[in-house]
């Protein structure tokens, strides 16, 4: 037996055991299915559809001035709530440190970090979708 036989006959362990299952009950039982129904029209109706994403009951909006507060909207966020995070209290040296984080906690938790105004971004979170409406551009961070 050379190689490659010794390499195919690894690659396909269980071709005896197919062979056995085929001998045992045949290969004719695939044809039996008569398209009969497994289900009655009351039982599907009462089926309600299964939805992956909660409703958002509530958006969470604080007001950050200095980094030391950044635990309060990271829980809320990383609960699966909305954040408006509202820097306009925060002098400048501490806003850019609020907005690396804010930005890494989005990223890590696979959200979406939205530029609102000048001290306004919103974070959102995978498991709520974004619409707009009016106006055709992005509102990311710059």
């Amino acid at each position: 037996m050379g190689f490659f036989d010794r390499l195919a006959a690894k690659a396909t362990p269980y071709a005896d055991e197919y062979d056995d299952y085929e001998e045992e009950y045949g290969d004719d039982d695939a044809g039996d299915y008569d398209g009969e129904e497994y289900y009655d029209d009351a039982e599907v109706a009462s089926l309600q559809p299964v939805t992956s994403a909660p409703e958002v009951a509530r958006i969470v909006t604080v007001w950050v001035a200095s980094f030391n507060e950044t635990e309060t909207f990271a829980r809320e966020y990383r609960n699966g709530l909305p954040i408006v995070l509202n820097l306009s209290e925060a002098p400048d040296a501490q806003r850019n440190r609020i907005i690396d984080f804010a930005l890494g906690l989005t990223y890590g938790l696979e959200g979406v970090f939205s530029h609102i105004s000048d001290d306004v971004f919103l974070l959102t979170p995978k498991s709520v979708k974004i619409e707009t409406h009016g106006s055709e551009s992005q509102h990311y961070f710059k």
